[in-house]
């Protein structure tokens, strides 16, 4: 596999640049769809219609690609050739409309003497500054990076039995990664996310709502993790959040659809049927919502006409990615309509455990952080405004408002993720609510005093991460700094890289990041989930001697190699002190330095060579 990071990143400004222009290919996009299927109308009921131009856009090329990249075996090439169009697109538009840039009037508007509106200035120069860093997240370097760097590299998406993340929990989001990185926009997944957030001011402009609640939706310390990360899931609560609106802002009170109303709902269904492509979870989300369709409708002949636009999205969005996992890896069909994937493999069931029910139950990060390191995995003050929506007048709509809420988190603690960046989509739904009520009720002095403190240490925070992380896109020797310091993995496989540099094949790499190889990489993931000693793991031996890496690379600040231990033949190469565990969280940081090995392996002694002492990391034993 050659690198990810292309040549253009010699010059990383260029990765920035072409990632903007990237993305206002997009926003003109999206206003020539509003156009052409005379959607605007639809869009203005809730928002000023150009906020929401990339979410429409980006949304409607992903509905049709997606399908095309599970099942067209040289997706690589069209993903390759509408980039190139969408990038000459946007320098086109840019320099077609430079004209009507007005610098004066922005300069006016950043000295309003308003402190409210100058903290909201700030966090979104602050958050859009974090977004051009290069790419330290660590599940981003892991499996977003790696699927769309497979996707551009072999015509489709992973299916090595042994990288459960990158295999199983790929979505529609890593084409727009794939896109980027096609004209060497690393941070084209970060700009896509904060593009999400331009929805929802678009929203709160339409309402001309006070600033204190552009603070109060933009100062929840979860959005410093989304922001910063290329993680597809910010863009689809947004989205999430604009259906919210179109459904619950205007209701419709006729007995049929006519044709407009037929187009809302379908771009209702639309969004939420792709946000569940993007990232399983939101099949909680959209089940919700659409169910309040049904509830709303619940005369026979709109349950029919529901029904019809429905299931016709339902085969073309969502049917698809189920008839490609069981095509590739068989096991329970059924199990696919409720599930992420299937379970019937021996170590799936754990690995899905592991994603829901391990993560930690409790109810501190909803307003504060559970500590100082965690500090982006809590909602905030913000949180606290679901007070509100009690001391709004009766009407039926708030109860269910409340219900849905109430749903969300009771299921997500007993069968999902209980954490900050789940729970960010139903606070999203009850800030977007009181937008459109703000008049009815007065948010309470004292409480503005404190959203103001936590924006004002939620900028520092913002700030702190711009100035070690954002300088990464100046040149390329900064750049290499910002990676050894905050990308975990960066400094270990530049050396693994390195040593390897005239050698073909796979490794098996027991670090994280293996977006960073060059060499195709068997992750860790199978030692972590899977007894590999035990006879059911057989068809991961058998994966492993297909795929017949010549390579096992590891720290000696890992253990867990000593389960190949016996496979290996001979040190390939050593390198002192190579390993350094990078973080971008200054309370996690270690001066510690480890060894790293290149050892040669052969994959035919195996299951024999596979050391049964070895205790698996997470994997029942």
């Amino acid at each position: 596999m050659q690198p990810i990071y292309h040549s253009f990143l010699t010059i990383p400004i260029l990765s920035l640049f072409n990632g903007i222009i990237l993305l206002t290919s997009f926003y003109y996009l999206g206003e020539l769809l509003q156009k052409k299927f005379k959607i605007k109308k639809i869009v203005e009921e809730v928002s000023e219609a150009p906020f929401q131009n990339i979410l429409i856009s980006v949304s409607f090329f992903l509905i049709i690609i997606y399908p095309v990249c599970l099942f067209f075996p040289y997706s690589n090439i069209i993903i390759k050739f509408l980039s190139i169009i969408f990038f000459i697109f946007g320098i086109v538009k840019i320099f077609q409309n430079l004209k009507y840039f007005n610098v004066v009037k922005v300069k006016k508007k950043l000295f309003i003497l308003d402190l409210d509106y100058q903290l909201f200035v700030i966090i979104f120069l602050g958050l859009a500054l974090l977004s051009f860093a290069p790419v330290t997240n660590a599940d981003s370097l892991d499996y977003h990076l790696f699927s769309a760097k497979y996707l551009l590299q072999n015509g489709g998406f992973p299916t090595d039995l042994t990288n459960f993340h990158s295999s199983r929990l790929f979505g529609a989001g890593e084409i727009m990664i794939a896109l980027g990185l096609v004209v060497g926009s690393e941070q084209f997944g970060a700009l896509v996310q904060l593009s999400g957030l331009l929805s929802i001011l678009g929203i709160l402009k339409k309402f001309k709502v006070p600033y204190i609640f552009y603070i109060i939706l933009l100062s929840s310390p979860v959005l410093i993790f989304f922001i910063s990360s290329i993680k597809p899931q910010l863009f689809s609560i947004c989205s999430s959040a604009f259906v919210f609106a179109l459904i619950f802002f205007k209701k419709d009170k006729k007995d049929n659809f006519n044709y407009y109303d037929k187009k809302k709902i379908i771009i209702i269904i639309s969004l939420l049927f792709l946000s569940t492509q993007i990232k399983f979870s939101f099949f909680l989300s959209a089940f919700l919502l659409i169910l309040f369709l049904f509830i709303e409708n619940l005369k026979i002949k709109k349950i029919i006409q529901l029904f019809k636009i429905i299931l016709p999205l339902y085969l073309l969005i969502i049917f698809p990615s189920i008839i490609w996992k069981y095509n590739n890896f068989g096991g329970n069909f059924i199990e696919l309509f409720y599930s992420p994937f299937e379970t019937s493999l021996y170590g799936l069931d754990f690995f899905k455990y592991y994603l829901t029910i391990l993560s930690e139950r409790n109810i501190y990060w909803f307003v504060f952080p559970t500590s100082i390191s965690n500090i982006t995995h809590s909602l905030g003050l913000g949180s606290l405004m679901i007070i509100c929506i009690f001391n709004l007048k009766k009407n039926i709509q708030k109860y269910y408002i409340l219900s849905m809420i109430f749903i969300f988190i009771v299921i997500s603690y007993y069968y999902g993720q209980f954490t900050a960046r789940f729970m960010f989509e139903p606070y999203m739904w009850t800030t977007v609510y009181l937008i459109k009520f703000h008049k009815e009720f007065n948010i309470i002095k004292y409480y503005k005093y404190a959203v103001r403190l936590q924006a004002i240490m939620f900028i520092g925070v913002v700030f702190y991460g711009v100035i070690h992380l954002t300088p990464g896109v100046i040149n390329s020797e900064i750049r290499d700094k910002v990676l050894e310091r905050s990308a975990i993995g960066y400094k270990f496989f530049k050396w693994v890289n390195f040593q390897l540099k005239n050698e073909e094949g796979a490794i098996i790499s027991f670090d994280r990041s293996i977006s960073f190889s060059k060499n195709y990489p068997i992750s860790r993931d199978h030692i972590f989930f899977v007894n590999m000693s035990k006879p059911e793991a057989k068809k991961y031996i058998e994966e492993i001697q297909r795929i017949n890496p010549k390579y096992i690379v590891f720290a000696e600040n890992t253990t867990t190699y000593k389960k190949y231990e016996g496979c290996m033949t001979k040190l390939f190469k050593y390198g002192k002190n190579v390993y350094q565990f990078a973080v971008r969280n200054p309370r996690s940081k270690s001066s510690v330095k480890h060894d790293a090995y290149i050892y040669e392996i052969d994959t035919k002694l195996m299951p024999d060579c596979i050391n049964p002492n070895q205790v698996d990391p997470y994997a029942r034993q």
